[in-house]
């Protein structure tokens, strides 16, 4: 099996990070990796945040969910995934941007998880200018991206009858 396919089949959401910080290579591998998604008619509507300072990861948690959890699993690192207002593909679009962050992350060494506690919540998604998010845009997904706090999830319980071949 080539190391793409193995990536694929091994990645599982992490929610639980250690306080050390990514590198500068890794977050520009895994921003790269999202520009690089497919987009809906090629539009490339989206723009991507790394937040990364301390006081205004704490500040977007009190937001979001208040000043006693984290909507985003404490990680050192929150990409937002924000999309033009108005985008008729911003779900796929986001989609697909997200999922390469994460395979990207995986192959990094990293664990992600994409949060969606901001997303639809029209209350703070166009809302956020002073987190980086340009104005005319709303947030449509975050990753969480850090060091594993913990050991590597286990193998995934695959669904059964979710395959349908018609030959």
């Amino acid at each position: 099996m080539n190391t793409a396919m193995q990536s694929i089949l091994t990645r599982r959401s992490v929610r639980s990070f250690t306080d050390k910080q990514i590198d500068d290579e890794a977050l520009d591998l895994i921003l790269q990796a999202a520009v690089n998604a497919p987009s809906g008619r090629g539009q490339q509507p989206w723009h991507f945040t790394a937040l990364q300072n301390p006081q205004l990861l704490r500040q977007l948690d009190e937001l979001v969910v208040g000043p006693n959890d984290s909507f985003f699993y404490n990680a050192p690192t929150l990409i937002l995934v924000s999309i033009e207002i108005g985008n008729a593909y911003e779900k796929e679009d986001t989609a697909c941007a997200l999922t390469n962050m994460m395979q990207a992350a995986h192959a990094l060494g990293l664990g992600s998880v994409w949060c969606n506690r901001i997303n639809s919540n029209h209350e703070i998604d166009t809302n956020l200018t002073d987190f980086g998010v340009p104005e005319g845009y709303r947030v449509t997904g975050t990753l969480a991206v850090g060091y594993p706090n913990e050991s590597a999830p286990s193998a995934k319980i695959l669904k059964e009858n979710t395959i349908t071949y018609v030959r």
